[in-house]
C-alpha cells in the first residue's frame, strides 16, 4: 500500500511526491488515531530535496545497515545508520535526503498540535525550538515507537486512553531531551556562550577517543550543558555540526596516516571509529574527491 505521509516542498509549499517510493506494509490507516500515523515498509530509494512535514517524524532503522547521504550546512554529508537507530525531524524543518539502497523502517509521525497537548510539561511562555537529529540512539523513543506498533498489530484493544498515554510519554521525553525547553527554564545557562577553550576541551576528549564512539551526549555532558543547546552554540561559533565536526578531525587524521608506506586501509578506517571500509571510503571520497586508495597511490607517487 502507499503511505498515507505528507510531504510538501519547502519553498513553494506544494505537495510533494516524494513518499510515493515507499511501500507499506502496515499501518494504523483502520484505526481511529487522530492525528497519529503509523508506517512499517521499505522503499528502493528515497530521494526527498528541500521537503518538510506537518509531523514531529520518528523513523526508526530495521534490518540492516543503511548508507545514504543528507544535506547540511556545508554539503551533503555521508551518513551510516544501523537497525535501531533514529531519525527525528521536527514539523516544517526541511530536509533532503539521498539514498540510493533499499531501506526498511518504522515511521510514527505526529502532526504538531497533538504532539505537543499530549506534552505533560507546562510549555506556556516559551519558544521552543528543535532539531533536525539523525542517527539518534534512544532506546526509551526506540521502545516507544515498538509499543505503538505493538498496539497498533493489536488492533488498538487498549483503547484511547492508552494511546494518550504512550503519546504523552514520547512528546513529554523528546521535548525534554530534543528541544531547548530546559534552556528556557534556565536563563542563566542559556545566556552563556561556547568559547575556545570549550572547544579546546572537545578536541582534547576527541584526540583521546577518535577511535572510539563519540556522542553529542558525551559532548555535551563534557561542556556541562544542555544537547540541544550544545548543537546550537557549538555550530555558530564553529561553523559545522559536532558530527561534521568530528568527522572532518578523522579524516584529516586518516590522510596522515594513510601518507604511511606501512598503512592499511581497513586498519586505519577501524582504528579511527568507522564501522566498516565501505563507510570510510565513502566519507573519504566524499570530503577529498578521492578513495583511500587513490590517495595512498597519489602521496606514494
Amino acid at each position: 500500500m502507499k503511505s498515507r505521509l505528507k510531504f510538501f516542498d519547502y519553498d513553494t509549499k506544494n505537495p510533494s511526491d516524494c513518499g510515493q517510493v515507499l511501500g507499506i506494509k502496515f499501518s494504523n490507516a483502520e484505526l481511529d488515531w487522530p492525528g497519529v500515523i503509523l508506517e512499517k515498509g521499505s522503499s528502493p530509494h528515497f530521494y526527498p530535496k528541500n521537503v518538510y512535514t506537518p509531523y514531529f517524524y520518528f523513523a526508526l532503522a530495521l534490518d540492516q545497515d543503511l548508507h545514504w547521504s543528507v544535506e547540511t550546512a556545508n554539503g551533503m554529508t555521508e551518513l551510516k545508520t544501523s537497525p535501531g537507530d533514529i531519525w527525528i525531524n521536527p514539523p516544517s524543518s526541511p530536509f533532503s535526503h539521498d539514498i540510493s539502497e533499499p531501506c526498511y523502517f518504522v515511521i510514527l509521525a505526529v502532526e504538531e498540535k497533538e504532539f505537543l497537548d499530549s506534552c505533560s510539561l507546562n510549555l506556556k511562555g516559551g519558544d521552543l525550538q528543535f532539531l533536525n537529529n539523525y542517527n539518534v540512539h534512544d532506546e526509551t523513543i526506540k521502545g516507544i515507537v515498538e509499543l505503538f506498533l505493538i498496539e497498533a498489530r493489536a488492533g488498538g484493544r487498549n483503547g484511547y486512553s492508552y494511546l494518550k498515554n504512550l503519546l504523552s510519554l514520547l512528546a513529554t521525553h523528546y521535548i525534554q531531551n530534543y528541544s531547548n525547553f530546559s534552556d528556557l527554564q534556565n536563563k542563566s545557562s542559556a545566556a552563556s556562550k561556547l568559547d575556545q577553550k570549550q572547544i579546546d576541551k572537545v578536541d582534547v576528549h576527541i584526540d583521546k577517543n577518535i577511535g572510539s564512539s563519540i556522542t553529542v551526549d558525551d559532548l555535551a555532558d563534557l561542556l556541562h550543558c544542555s544537547k540541544f543547546y550544545f548543537l546550537r552554540e557549538f555550530k555558530k561559533l564553529v561553523g559545522v555540526t559536532p558530527y561534521q565536526y568530528l568527522m572532518n578531525k578523522r579524516l584529516e587524521q586518516a590522510q596522515v596516516l594513510l601518507s604511511s608506506p606501512q598503512s592499511d586501509i581497513a586498519s586505519v578506517g577501524l582504528g579511527l571509529g568507522f564501522n566498516d571500509q565501505s563507510h570510510f571510503t565513502r566519507a573519504f571520497k566524499n570530503q577529498f574527491g578521492l578513495t583511500p586508495k587513490q590517495f595512498q597511490k597519489q602521496s606514494r607517487s
